[in-house]
């Protein structure tokens, strides 16, 4: 997705400067990953029902549908496939974006305890209720 936002197809040279992006990769919790493989046809196959899913949410051509929505799909069902994480927080306000990464990983047999959505605005209400101030 940095790729296609940027138009700079190198991850390595991905900063954020002093960001709090920068301190949660820093910190392990938040990683910039390539794109989805696609040598497991799940993957794929979840990528094409999430432009479908999309389309259909937003009343939309699915040929308009962002590759990077579909990717963010692809790229949950890929990190809980392939092991690299037992559980997946998908952070989008993009509505369909969101509902679609937990309606079809379920269908491909991601249980709902490993599979979150949350907006911009519940996960900063997440951090801050999680926040202690280190001087108080």
């Amino acid at each position: 997705m940095y790729a296609e936002v940027t138009g700079d197809s190198d991850t390595d040279a991905y900063s954020t400067g002093n960001a709090p992006v920068e301190e949660a990769i820093q910190e392990g919790w938040l990683k910039v990953t390539e794109s989805p493989s696609y040598s497991d046809p799940s993957i794929s196959n979840v990528m094409d029902q999430a432009r479908n899913f999309i389309a259909s949410a937003t009343d939309r051509s699915v040929d308009i549908v962002e590759k990077a929505d579909t990717e963010t799909v692809g790229l949950a069902l890929e990190t809980l496939v392939d092991g690299t994480a037992d559980r997946v927080v998908v952070v989008t306000n993009d509505v369909p974006l969101g509902e679609a990464a937990v309606s079809l990983l379920a269908q491909h047999g991601v249980d709902d305890d490993q599979i979150r959505w949350l907006t911009g605005g519940e996960l900063a209400d997440e951090l801050a209720e999680d926040f202690v101030p280190e001087f108080d």
